[in-house]
């Protein structure tokens, strides 16, 4: 999410939230452990206590990534035979999505083909007419019809017309449910999306009741959520949304969960510094029901630079006019406040242009302005690798500002005229940043450079840049930092602003967050296959411009594109270069286990040592280089950028894959649905590939193209392992075929266990999921053939409250409003989780560990317990050194008298998956388990805690215990 100078092991803290990353990775039998935060893991003493650790996302809609289990299991479980066999009339890549919460469709598509034929009508009515001739798929009524709001319609340079739909009722707008849909310039359907909520007037109708929460104590308690302090700041209202003098934001919204519609806040906080989120507050108890971190990591006359200082090409200075470019409007008198781009050195970083921060627009009579001046900072600084100042020397940022503040302010008002233009056409209707629309790039050089007290950059300021991307029509933040330190002789002692590349890869975290967005146009980029992909992009619309204006050099050699090429003088920052073919022979296209060539989606986890955004998103990367080297760089921007478009909420790699393959169907017609499906199945990503959702730290990969043969039936049986009995309500489907999770591929077991899952594509399966109340998630591979059969056994847990498991008692503060309550222990999913604290019930840091602990009561007593399993991973966004460290599991028979079954210490490394324990004694006669969080996970505590910027000073969590066991 972030630019990320970190190399090798010292891995950023990612905006994902460790509960939507962790989701499955024990299902899918995951060993290595996710990333590790500053300070925290092997390798990461070089950067210990460089940043405070961030809240991540959080969205209680879909907690794991997508959804719970159980529900998913009960929407399968209701389709109607006219579904079925709508389902199936769209054949073998035909995509059903069901949302779990709404039961409504979340997206529903083809791959070869599209949904209608030509029709001269209007786009809006050709969708509309087809949610309407479908309702025992979208069920929808006349009135849910009336709610639906056209938002946007918008048409790219394919002529495709893209159309959001909200909901609102009382004149209060959704979040995030409603209609979107695809209509090719010839009429076409290609897509349908967006989870409306079915009896939206009813709903709203039974929450009546006003608000006891206001606009401004939801804008503090969202500040607060994020360690932060709403700024003082006088308000106004524009229509039903106060707006603060600092650009703050909140209005109401309805927001639906499986438990119904809730009236909420939606908030829009600048906490300061990287603290930019959206949040929803829960209007009537305060509660967190939505947390998204915006923050993506990494006379005119001027004197500016297109590549890097020193670079072969486009390393010089050059004269522009930032008016005749119209950059600038002619209004403009003294500050570079531009048509897109406002920009000035933020060197306090408190995001306001103050007095000594401000360039006056460059420009003499004489000439142009703001010639750079060289530094000799450390030995990398030379011709080719200008150094822009002296890390050693106080306020020596202060020589280069105004070139600095004027680069950045070229580059990217530049970058986004680039982006406007065909194929990408990141247009103002598609959620390009403007002055005329309210929200140009807010673009803060040599952020953060006077926040030290020797009149330097702190820790925080370095070696990294950044940009928010907030829905259309509010303001992103761009934090381009200073790099280079006393004494680092790794690193060019320059500014990102300098760097085309750096600001290039942040920008474009704005065009991917404004086009993978839900029907109320909110970012969805939130799961670990998501996010990575984020990165991915950023890197490859940077690259593909060097590249394509000759200021890179990109030839038939492997190994020649590096991102992070100016600061490493020559290396790169990611662990291979993006143009790595698989199986490259060249000595750059060796990865970190020291594997030859390029990587494949089975790499995901290992690529950095363990699942990051940054490194697991170098495999997309380089799939989409390989677009570009098949159809050329002006077709491969096309179909990828449209992909974006076209694709559902969270994707995974696999749905982008889909959408690309889609995207092509509209601009050929289909024609190169062959190659891109060989481009892709080389990568790992074929058609059998598997992920059992966007938090699936490990995908399953598969090097085939889509089969012809037949379509087949897979039919079983699902038993309880211990008594042999039939698992009825049990949800079974095929990862990466799913359609989510309730949809084509999928299926619900009846009373006596069986299941069955029409129209599939025959072939060998890496991950057929079952998951049921109650019960231990199972996957395991499935040969699919005329006939087949696949039946599993799998185990009671005995914890799960959906199984029968209570929270007895428990000590700490209860965190259920915000879903970090003791229940989320044993809901039996790695979504949710139980959060408490580790000093106080306030949460003030101190050095001193309360123990907290969890007395579970089980449904039946046991004669024997033989194994435990435990996630001891941080939930509700908290970060990584928020998970369980030592422990202490203890059993009884009445719930008074306790005796030790198993304790230890977790690490980082038993984060993300199911650790199995087995009890060292008193495991007969069981009833109750208690278990005990005895430290967090931060590394010298009694040191860190409270001076050290750990999450886990403050929080202790863990994510999910089970209990296996015999009556």
């Amino acid at each position: 999410m972030t630019y990320s100078r970190r190399r090798r092991g010292l891995l950023a803290v990612t905006a994902v939230s460790a509960a939507t990353v962790l989701a499955v990775t024990a299902a899918g039998g995951a060993t290595a452990a996710p990333s590790a935060g500053p300070g925290e893991g092997k390798a990461a003493s070089a950067e210990k206590n460089l940043s405070k650790e961030r809240k991540g996302n959080y969205d209680a809609r879909t907690p794991n990534a997508k959804t719970t289990y159980n529900r998913a299991a009960k929407v399968a479980g209701k389709e109607s035979a006219a579904s079925e066999k709508f389902r199936n009339s769209l054949g073998t890549q035909g995509v059903v999505e069901l949302d779990p919460n709404t039961g409504t469709p979340a997206q529903v598509t083809k791959l070869n083909g599209f949904l209608t034929g030509r029709s001269a009508k209007k786009a809006t009515d050709v969708a509309l007419g087809y949610v309407k001739a479908h309702a025992d798929v979208f069920k929808l009524t006349t009135a849910d019809l009336a709610t639906l709001k056209l938002r946007k319609d918008y048409v790219d340079d394919l002529g495709t017309h893209h159309i959001f739909w909200s909901q609102v009722v009382d004149g209060t707008e959704v979040f995030g449910n409603g209609l979107k849909a695809n209509v090719t310039k010839h009429g076409e359907l290609i897509s349908i999306m967006g989870s409306p909520v079915s009896g939206l007037t009813s709903q709203a109708a039974a929450r009546s009741a006003a608000p006891a929460v206001s606009a401004d104590q939801a804008r503090t308690t969202a500040a607060k959520d994020i360690d932060g302090t709403a700024k003082s700041a006088s308000s106004k209202s524009s229509g039903n949304t106060v707006i603060w003098s600092n650009g703050d934001q909140a209005k109401p919204v309805w927001f639906h969960t499986a438990d119904g519609l809730r009236k909420g806040w939606m908030t829009y906080v600048n906490a300061g510094g990287t603290k930019v989120y959206t949040h929803v507050i829960d209007a009537q108890t305060g509660g967190l029901l939505y947390r998204k971190d915006l923050n993506s990591e990494a006379g005119g006359d001027a004197l500016v630079i297109d590549n890097y200082p020193g670079a072969p090409s486009g390393g010089k200075q050059h004269f522009e006019n930032l008016y005749y470019e119209k950059w600038l409007p002619k209004t403009a008198k003294s500050l570079l406040d531009g048509t897109s781009v406002s920009a000035f050195a933020d060197v306090n970083d408190d995001n306001q242009p103050n007095a000594g921060e401000t360039v006056k627009i460059p420009g003499t009579k004489t000439g142009a302005e703001y010639k750079l001046v060289p530094f000799n900072s450390n030995p990398l600084c030379s011709p080719t690798t200008v150094c822009t100042w002296d890390p050693a020397k106080p306020d020596s940022w202060k020589t280069n500002m105004n070139e600095d503040v004027t680069n950045g302010f070229y580059l990217a008002s530049n970058y986004h005229d680039w982006l406007a233009k065909p194929p990408i056409s990141f247009t103002p209707a598609a959620g390009s940043f403007d002055a005329a629309g309210g929200d140009p790039v807010l673009l803060n050089s040599i952020d953060g450079a006077a926040t030290a007290a020797n009149g330097g950059p702190d820790a925080n300021h370095i070696n990294n840049a950044n940009m928010s991307t907030p829905p259309d029509g509010i303001a992103p933040t761009m934090q381009m930092y200073l790099f280079g330190s006393p004494g680092d002789d790794t690193t060019v002692a320059t500014s990102s602003s300098n760097s085309a590349e750096i600001l290039y890869h942040e920008y474009t975290h704005g065009l991917s967050g404004r086009l993978v967005v839900d029907a109320g146009g909110n970012s969805t980029l939130n799961s670990i296959q998501a996010g990575s992909m984020g990165e991915a992009w950023s890197d490859f619309y940077a690259l593909d411009y060097l590249a394509s204006h000759n200021l890179e050099k990109d030839t038939v050699a492997n190994g020649e594109m590096r991102i992070g090429r100016y600061d490493t003088a020559g290396g790169t920052i990611r662990t291979m270069p993006t143009d790595c073919r698989v199986k490259a022979k060249e000595a750059a296209c060796v990865g970190v286990d020291g594997s030859q060539g390029g990587y494949t989606y089975g790499d995901f986890p290992t690529i950095g040592g363990s699942p990051e955004v940054h490194s697991s998103g170098e495999v997309w990367a380089q799939a989409l280089w390989d677009l570009r080297e098949r159809f050329g760089h002006t077709y491969a921007l096309s179909i990828i950028t449209r992909a974006m478009e076209l694709s559902p909420a969270d994707p995974t790699m696999l749905d982008m894959r889909n959408a690309i393959v889609q995207a092509d169907l509209v601009a050929s017609g289909g024609k190169n649905a062959g190659i891109i499906w060989q481009v892709f199945a080389n990568r790992g990503m074929g058609w059998y590939a598997g992920v059992i959702d966007g938090g699936d730290s490990f995908p399953a990969e598969d090097f085939h193209i889509p089969p012809t043969g037949k379509a087949v039936t897979l039919t079983g049986t699902i038993t309880d392992k211990d008594t042999g009995k039939p698992i009825p309500g049990a949800l079974v489907y095929i990862g990466g075929h799913a359609s989510g999770f309730a949809g084509g591929y999928t299926s619900t077991t009846d009373a006596a266990g069986k299941y069955k899952i029409t129209n599939v594509a025959p072939g060998t399966y890496p991950k057929l999921v079952v998951a049921s109340p109650g019960y231990e998630l199972a996957v395991n591979p499935v040969t699919v053939k005329t006939g087949g059969t696949a039946s599993y056994a799998v185990r009671r847990n005995w914890a799960a409250a959906s199984g029968g498991g209570t929270i007895a008692a428990f000590n700490g503060p209860d965190y259920s409003d915000n879903a970090c309550g003791p229940d989320g222990a044993i809901d039996n999913t790695q979504g949710l989780g139980w959060g408490s604290t580790t000093g106080d019930d306030d949460g003030n840091p101190t050095n001193v560990m309360i123990p907290k602990h969890i007395d579970i009561k089980l449904p039946s007593k046991l004669a024997s317990i033989d194994s435990f399993k435990v996630d001891p991973s941080p939930v509700c966004g908290d970060a990584g050194s928020s998970s369980t460290g030592q422990y202490k599991i203890e059993t009884s028979a009445d719930g008074t008298t306790w005796a030790t079954a198993q304790a230890g210490t977790f690490t980082a490394a038993n984060r993300g998956k199911y650790n199995v324990l087995t009890p060292t004694g008193n495991a007969a006669n069981v009833q109750y388990v208690r278990f005990t969080m005895l430290s967090p996970q931060v590394p010298d505590f009694a040191t860190n805690c409270p001076a050290g910027n750990y999450g886990g000073c403050q929080y202790t969590d863990m994510t999910e215990i089970q209990v296996f066991g015999k009556k």
